[in-house]
């Protein structure tokens, strides 16, 4: 198929999300009342938007996937499926349902119309699966590792935590609530120190509470965070090094 097809696929994607937008609005009500996790529909536009310059391959196997169930997470990876021609199949924990299911009935609905054999399916069973991507669940990656064959572990926006100080517990309060609200992963590293979160940390992102000057000098550099929030601004569409690191 080429690019100027995948284009018009990914255009009527967007267009019945937009069809849809009374179904998301009541889908997203029962969603939040279990879950504080927000979805735009503009944002959900621009991460479909994004992917119609991204080069078009022919990968052809299927993958088994574990986010956090945020739905642009989801779309995301359901993107990148079809433009490389991969069955995905997502756990999600069962957070946002309703929403993530709306998404994917629509993806798949306008994929079979263009006959593309490609899917995108939730799954919540782990049996009889040859490869794994987790994006963040480390705890269920430790528990399955033993039992599929090919796994990849992949930090994303999993967070670990030193506050050194009580003057900074107004804005700890804020992230980590943050982070609760959105299912990303946090540690908090107490008696462990500064040291031992960079030794057994297994978050993308590093957070120091401190005012201390030579702990500032000595950590500061990428995905390390000092006294700030490292989410003031929402990443809702992946970079170029996390899609390459999923296809490799």
């Amino acid at each position: 198929m080429e690019n100027i097809l995948y284009c018009a696929m990914l255009s009527q994607i967007q267009k019945e999300i937009k069809e849809n937008s009374d179904t998301f609005l009541e889908a997203k009500k029962i969603d939040n009342k279990y879950c504080k996790i927000k979805v735009e529909q503009e944002k959900m536009f621009k991460i479909i938007e994004y992917y119609k310059s991204k080069p078009i391959n022919e990968l052809n196997k299927t993958i088994y996937f574990y986010c956090n169930g945020n739905p642009y997470i989801v779309l995301n990876l359901a993107m990148i499926a079809i433009i490389n021609n991969i069955n995905l199949n997502i756990n999600i924990d069962d957070t946002m349902l309703g929403v993530n299911k709306i998404i994917l009935t629509i993806i798949n609905s306008v994929l079979e119309s263009s006959n593309l054999k490609v899917r995108i399916d939730l799954f919540q069973e782990e049996e009889n699966i040859d490869n794994a991507i987790f994006i963040d669940r480390i705890n269920e990656y430790n528990l399955l590792k033993n039992k599929i064959k090919n796994l990849k572990y992949i930090p994303y926006q999993s967070t670990d935590i030193f506050v050194d100080g009580e003057e900074y517990d107004d804005i700890f309060r804020k992230v980590y609530s943050y982070l609760l609200d959105m299912n990303i992963g946090v540690d908090l590293f107490e008696e462990e120190g500064i040291d031992g979160m960079f030794k057994y940390g297994d978050g993308k992102i590093k957070l120091i509470f401190t005012n201390k000057k030579e702990v500032i000098e000595k950590y500061k550099g990428e995905n390390v965070y000092i006294n700030e929030n490292p989410f003031r601004e929402e990443k809702f569409i992946f970079d170029d090094e996390l899609i390459t690191e999923i296809l490799s």
